[in-house]
């Protein structure tokens, strides 16, 4: 008896003295991202999310507490400034000396062009591996092709701040690309007998899932900004969407469904719902598929639906 109290007594000292070092506390812009960052961390530790849930990531305003993840993190892992502008003005006021890596401008990510008319049928896809810039759609998480990358983008940054770690990281992005990869497939295969049918979304920030699956929607009703939409192009949008009989028209859960109503109003229309943020799902690793694949349920209900 006395000899297993010492020897739990000795564990104890031990562990006090030499205490597991812990992961580095990284902040993230979106659930997206922070569902890529989680993949490479396992349980190594949780990355921060500094957008509440459901809030636009084009115009926001941190909280106090975000603004305090920000200056206590050792990394930042975003998007780019094209998704929020805001973003890079509050870390150079509250960090800036924090390492930041934003994702989209590597050299090797897809940057398709910002689309100027909410009428996308005559509208060319070609990718840009350049510099980010206000020219470019920043909706790019939607890509598998550049989650795959960015996953590993996530592990190196990840294994520099945190050495003790990187077998695990590395070993956890390899996987994660792995399943990405079958997502891909599957969701190729989910929506192949679907293609070529036309479709409206509420908010220009499907580009990239879009010519990811080779499946074009036909129009907008706001840009990849999130502008809203003036009455002489709701006006166009009604006359589009009247030429199409049970076209499928999404709207989006944060946005009002006002303007849907209003280009759809007595027209023969299917309706659908389409979430790039994710807002409804929980944070974590498993979000970034449970989004895209919640994307393809949506858009594959709607457009096989029979007449």
């Amino acid at each position: 008896m006395i000899r297993c109290l010492f020897a739990t007594v000795l564990v104890s000292c031990l562990t006090m003295a030499s205490p597991v070092r812990s992961a580095p506390l990284v902040a993230t812009d979106i659930p997206a991202i922070h569902s890529l960052v989680a993949t490479v961390m396992g349980d190594i530790g949780e990355p921060e999310l500094l957008l509440r849930a459901g809030a636009s990531p084009h115009d926001y305003s941190l909280r106090p507490s975000e603004a305090r993840l920000l200056r206590k993190a050792d990394t930042i892992v975003w998007t780019s400034a094209s998704l929020t502008p805001w973003l890079p003005t509050a870390m150079q006021a509250l960090a800036p000396d924090l390492p930041s890596l934003e994702l989209s401008t590597d050299e090797n990510s897809i940057r398709l062009p910002r689309r100027e008319s909410p009428d996308f049928e005559h509208d060319d896809h070609d990718h840009d591996h350049g510099h980010d810039d206000v020219s470019n759609d920043p909706h790019s998480w939607l890509s598998t092709d550049n989650a795959r990358l960015w996953l590993q983008l996530i592990a190196d940054q990840l294994s520099t701040l945190d050495p003790e770690h990187a077998a695990h990281y590395q070993s956890n992005a390899k996987q994660g690309i792995q399943a990405l990869s079958i997502l891909d497939a599957n969701i190729n295969a989910q929506l192949a007998s679907v293609r070529g049918k036309p479709f409206v979304v509420f908010h220009d920030s499907y580009h990239y899932f879009e010519d990811q699956f080779d499946l074009p929607a036909t129009a907008a009703i706001s840009l990849s900004d999130a502008t809203p939409a003036g009455i002489r192009q709701l006006d166009k949008l009604r006359t589009l969407v009247s030429r199409y009989p049970q076209i499928c028209v999404f709207s989006e859960p944060q946005f009002s469904e006002r303007m849907v109503e209003t280009i759809s109003h007595k027209l023969d229309v299917r309706r659908g719902v389409l979430d790039p943020l994710g807002t409804s799902l929980e944070p974590g690793a498993d979000l970034y598929g449970e989004l895209l694949q919640n994307l393809a349920d949506a858009l594959h209900d709607c457009l096989a639906e029979e007449a």
